[in-house]
């Protein structure tokens, strides 16, 4: 599991553009308490506070920790990024979001899988006090569990009406990007092609995007271009609309026991 993981955020990062950073990336944090890389900047530092830059690569995070008895104010300035605190489920951030911890709470952040993530922290600094208690590292089981803010989520059936001259090379080519993007794309939840049973030109798809950034990703890839550029002159009619869940609670409940 854990190959598997690095492997689809290595395969992920390649794929993803360079972002230039608001600040220096600084040096690579140590793997001893960072899963991944980790780039990490002190801008600055007074008897009383410290801002610290960081850059999460996609995939990576840092360890469980807590800060004795000091604030400390998280700010996604870019990218998508986790943020769990212990017996608490794990959070999606987006750029503008702003986290506050509580002193002496077990926490950790990182970058998703799909997107890296670049934050500020700004933390208390208490006299007589370590900054951080490193305590152990984030498993791959905790990284991956499913994010409870269902909102985020892109859901929608795509309806496609395909010529029938074209139909089964169309089939040939949308079967092989729906296994592609479900295999390499961890921010693709589902790409469900169904046909009609009285029509078989009647083609529709369920897509769910774990967010609006991973989606975007997915628009990207070679294999989404390969499928929309080649099946152009194949599709007779297209429609996009956009889905929302009447039971967001159920969806919840939908992708945890798929984890279990």
């Amino acid at each position: 599991m854990k190959k598997l993981l690095s492997s689809i955020a290595l395969l992920c990062s390649l794929m993803t553009l360079a972002q230039p950073t608001i600040f220096p990336a600084g040096h690579i944090a140590p793997a001893e308490f960072n899963t991944g890389t980790v780039h990490i900047s002190v801008l600055s530092r007074s008897e009383r506070q410290m801002t610290t830059n960081f850059l999460f690569e996609p995939g990576s995070r840092n360890s469980w920790h807590y800060h004795p008895d000091a604030i400390q104010v998280l700010m996604i300035l870019d990218g998508e990024a986790y943020y769990q605190e212990e017996g608490q489920p794990k959070r999606l951030l987006r750029k503008g979001d702003v986290v506050t911890t509580a002193p002496n709470t077990r926490h950790w952040n990182g970058a998703t899988p799909w997107n890296s993530a670049e934050c500020l922290t700004v933390t208390d600094i208490v006299p007589d006090q370590q900054h951080a208690i490193q305590l152990r590292q984030v498993t791959d089981e905790e990284f991956s569990s499913p994010v409870t803010a269902v909102d985020s989520m892109i859901v929608r059936i795509a309806e496609v009406e395909v010529y029938p001259e074209y139909l089964a090379e169309y089939l040939a080519i949308a079967r092989e990007v729906d296994r592609l993007s479900v295999q390499c794309e961890p921010g693709v939840i589902c790409l469900f092609p169904m046909q009609s049973a009285d029509d078989s030109t009647q083609v529709r798809i369920l897509e769910i995007y774990a967010s609006q950034a991973a989606y975007q990703q997915h628009l990207q890839t070679e294999h989404f271009q390969h499928y929309k550029q080649g099946t152009l002159h194949m599709v007779k009619s297209l429609r996009l609309p956009a889905m929302r869940p009447l039971d967001p609670e159920t969806m919840k409940q939908i992708f945890t026991k798929q984890m279990q």
